[in-house]
């Protein structure tokens, strides 16, 4: 299997589009995330968006349709399915798999997995670059305290990959098929135990990551990785040619660091669609309507994208700064990328 820097970013296989930020300021965005749900079918004990009062919103299937086929047309590359809640609740979420498809988009999706059964597999996979579930426990009980579910849902996860897995080879697809374990106090004992069922189950890989406070989130995690970064030696038993273990510890590293740069730099280049239809700069703003560029009932994106509004946010988000962002959000490798490109040094004129 080949091992992907996971704990980097892409932005280095876009030169055009920060060649343009960079002459320009702004451009427009290459990954939107799209929550077209903020129903849940689980309470995790981790959620980084517990604040949220989760009032059913579903975006409407025209309203997002529309907005795919209006992202592709003015250079966004790629989508992913999440959000504020489960995507597979909504409805038609298979239909906006996809039609990202078709329209040009690469799409991914985060799911917790409980729905992701063998009629949306067959539906979804053929079209999706990646799915990554977000499993987090080694056994039935724990899988149960962690997600606040019950214990059942851990065997429907597991059946659910293996049949995934089974469904990909079968069709020779080529989405990748991946489990998510966030390392928090109450789930670190079991990670081999989880590896271990996840490679049996037909997973291409499995990525353990840190928890990261959200600013704004209701639970708080202490955790010290220092007493777990032996478990990146003892996860290496693990790899082969057809499954993965990727161990965070740069994204680790990037935690301890914490933020170096004084703006949200990367903004330009992403994006967060929620379910009542406003874009957003990124979950911090979840709710915020101060912060909010726009409504998809309202305008398209593109509308929003060059409004007058976005620039008033992006306005308020370089004076606000970074000192109540999340450390290790999203954009935090890219915003270290373009604060270098931003002051190159004399000796960087040698190569």
């Amino acid at each position: 299997m080949v091992k992907r820097n996971i704990d980097h970013h892409n932005l280095i296989y876009h030169p055009k589009r920060v060649t343009e930020w960079l002459e320009k300021g702004d451009c427009f965005p290459i990954y939107v995330e799209i929550g077209p749900t903020n129903r849940c079918n689980h309470k995790c004990i981790f959620c980084a968006l517990d604040f949220i009062e989760h009032k059913g919103h579903n975006i409407e299937k025209g309203v997002m349709l529309k907005t795919l086929e209006n992202m592709a047309n003015n250079g966004v590359l790629s989508v992913m399915f999440a959000g504020e809640g489960e995507p597979l609740l909504h409805e038609n979420i298979s239909e906006f798999v996809q039609y990202s498809k078709k329209s040009g988009l690469a799409v991914a999706m985060t799911s917790n997995g409980i729905l992701f059964d063998e009629k949306k597999a067959l539906e979804c996979l053929p079209y999706l670059t990646w799915v990554r579930f977000s499993v987090d426990a080694g056994t039935r009980e724990n899988y149960a305290k962690i997600h606040r579910t019950k214990p059942g849902d851990f065997d429907k996860i597991v059946r659910n990959i293996k049949t995934a897995a089974d469904i990909k080879r079968e069709q020779n697809l080529n989405a990748n098929i991946s489990a998510q374990y966030l390392m928090i106090p109450e789930n670190i004992g079991e990670v081999l135990t989880f590896s271990e069922i996840m490679k049996n189950a037909g997973a291409d890989n499995i990525q353990i990551k840190p928890y990261s406070q959200h600013p704004n989130s209701i639970n708080k995690f202490a955790v010290n990785y220092e007493e777990y970064v032996h478990l990146e030696k003892e996860l290496e038993k693990f790899n082969s040619d057809r499954f993965g273990v990727f161990f965070r510890k740069r994204t680790i590293k990037r935690l301890e660091e914490g933020i170096s740069y004084k703006e949200c730099l990367g903004a330009p280049f992403f994006a967060l669609i929620d379910s009542k239809g406003d874009v957003v700069p990124c979950n911090l703003f979840y709710d915020k309507p101060e912060f909010v560029y726009g409504n998809l009932y309202e305008n398209s994106f593109s509308e929003i994208w060059k409004g007058d509004k976005r620039k008033e946010v992006l306005r308020k988000l370089k004076e606000k700064g970074v000192e109540e962002c999340r450390e290790i959000c999203r954009l935090d490798a890219c915003n270290k990328y373009l604060a270098d490109l931003g002051d190159i040094p004399e000796y960087a004129r040698f190569i």
